[in-house]
């Protein structure tokens, strides 16, 4: 059922509806002005109880003769009816019994405990109420109809407008789905809007840009993969081919050169993969409580050699003896590597690197973290690659040919395996003054 079937409908409803509560209103508003009516009178009502409970006592507890008798009281009154017994025994006024019962207000007669009879009877203003009421009755059917007539046709009128300009934001919606579908030409939607389209249009923007730069960097992350597999390839394939044309034995130093290869493309899908797995929430971690100084010593331990062929001063810097985490040993010495061998190659010959371990109080956060912070004074990070440098493949000297047999995905893994463990890394740097990586970890 489309907006405009929904809109008719419901607008004839709302006639309908509008029709009872006026039909229901007159009503109620009939019998509550019957009432008020006795209330303002109140004395010649029951005057007139008191004079025929006066007859029946004075006529030896019977109704006899009662329709030739006169009463003083009367004259007020338009209708009078007397009911006892089940039968109709007096009876003053145009209406019939049957009418009047129904709409006129009853006086109870009573002798002692004993109910002798019930008065149906009307005053002048009753009277005139109930043909008001008698003629907004008749009427209602025509007025109904002339009504429902008049206000169909404008509904009508006000539905097809309505639903025009309800539909024509939705039609432009569904349009920019279609182009969204298709390809090619950037999707319109009518984002202007302040209401809720607007806000479904921005939302739909928002997950295509998201979508489109999804895209994006599945196809960056195609060409940078294939960018990084080829130059192992093609050395791997100029040196086999060579054995093969010349005939000659491959030499040690050949057959290093394509071993050194190999482990090179080997690191880099397992990288890949490895990064998939963390970015897509499936890597399990097994956390177990681990002094975070005793592995910064032996992280040192097993990179110091790097920092020796360069001639680097490497130091820990830890404020206590220990700092208890609760991590998977791995992949946070995964991490830690990563961010100190990044450090290691961009620190000049003859540099220092400094990390710092303590335990922090941060006044937005309400549990103590364990800091790390890996200080080098290299080469530095421009300002404009800073916001990048935990892309994958990025890197910030734009050189995918740098020694060292890189895969440009370090860095990008130490973050996800940081926040796996509910932290952050943070960056600071300055050219040719050197960096600063603080890593924050829940204690």
């Amino acid at each position: 059922m489309n907006i405009r079937t929904r809109l008719t409908l419901s607008m004839g409803v709302l006639i309908v509806f509008i029709m009872l509560v006026l039909l229901a209103v007159t009503h109620v508003q009939f019998y509550i002005t019957r009432d008020l009516a006795y209330l303002e009178e109140k004395e010649a009502f029951e005057s007139l109880r008191k004079e025929f409970e006066q007859y029946y006592r004075s006529n030896g507890d019977s109704w006899e003769n009662l329709r030739s008798a006169r009463f003083e009281s009367a004259a007020p009154f338009v209708e009078i009816v007397l009911s006892a017994e089940g039968q109709i025994l007096y009876q003053q006024g145009e209406l019939s019994s049957d009418e009047l019962r129904s709409d006129g207000y009853m006086l109870t007669l009573d002798q002692g405990d004993r109910r002798i009879g019930r008065l149906y009877v009307m005053n002048e203003q009753q009277y005139k109420t109930y043909e008001f009421k008698t003629m907004w009755y008749s009427m209602l059917p025509n007025i109904g109809i002339a009504s429902l007539l008049f206000t169909g046709i404008a509904a009508l009128l006000t539905i097809l407008l309505l639903s025009w300009r309800l539909t024509s934001p939705i039609r432009k919606i569904i349009s920019g789905i279609g182009t969204i579908k298709q390809g090619g030409a950037p999707a319109v939607f009518p984002e202007q809007r302040k209401d809720e389209f607007g806000a479904i249009s921005r939302a739909l923007r928002e997950m295509n840009d998201s979508l489109a730069e999804a895209e994006r960097t599945r196809k960056q992350l195609m060409s940078d993969v294939a960018h990084e597999l080829k130059t192992p390839l093609m050395i791997i394939q100029g040196e086999l081919e060579l054995a093969h044309e010349t005939g000659a034995p491959m030499t040690a130093d050949k057959q290093a050169s394509i071993l050194d290869e190999v482990l090179r493309l080997s690191r880099l899908v397992h990288d890949v993969l490895d990064l998939s797995r963390l970015e897509a929430g499936m890597t399990e971690l097994h956390p177990k409580e681990e002094d975070l100084v005793a592995l910064l010593e032996d992280l040192l331990a097993k990179t110091r050699f790097m920092a020796e062929d360069k001639e680097i001063h490497l130091s820990l810097h830890a404020k206590d003896e220990a700092i208890l985490v609760s991590v998977e040993k791995f992949r946070i010495l995964q991490a830690l590597y990563n961010i100190l061998t990044n450090a290691v190659y961009y620190t000049n010959a003859g540099g220092q690197i400094r990390i710092h371990a303590e335990t922090v109080h941060l006044p937005d956060r309400q549990q103590r973290y364990a800091r790390i912070r890996v200080e080098d004074n290299g080469a530095g990070i421009a300002k404009e690659d800073l916001p990048h440098i935990f892309d994958r493949f990025y890197r910030a000297d734009h050189s995918r040919a740098r020694p060292g047999g890189g895969t440009g995905l370090g860095l990008a893994i130490a973050q996800n395996n940081i926040l796996a463990h509910q932290g952050w890394i943070e960056v600071q740097s300055v050219v040719g003054e050197g960096s600063v990586f603080t890593i924050y970890l829940p204690v």
